[in-house]
Parts: C-alpha cells; sequence; structure tokens
C-alpha cells in the first residue's frame, strides 16, 4: 500500500488567466557585464567544449 503524503507532494500550477499579464523584458534591456575580456571569456568556453 504506497499511499503519498499530500503535503510532501508537488503542487500543481494552476493555468494562467487570459487577463494575467505576462512579464517581458524591455527591447532596451542588456544583461550585466561579467567583466571578462573576450579573451578570457573564449578560454573558458573551449575548457568546456573540450
Amino acid at each position: 500500500m504506497n499511499k503519498v503524503n499530500t503535503a510532501a507532494a508537488p503542487a500543481a500550477l494552476e493555468p494562467r488567466d487570459r487577463g494575467e499579464a505576462i512579464d517581458r523584458p524591455d527591447k532596451n534591456w542588456r544583461p550585466y557585464p561579467c567583466l571578462l575580456t573576450r579573451a578570457e571569456l573564449k578560454a573558458i568556453i573551449a575548457e568546456q567544449l573540450g
């Protein structure tokens, strides 16, 4: 007899109402800079890709 504790079960997401607004980024949104140089980023990516 496997009984699932309803308090431990993950809650199901409710469907979004049609009137609910969706948060979308502005067209001018830019991510924060990571303060790494292009060469440092290329080195990191090359190391991860092998």
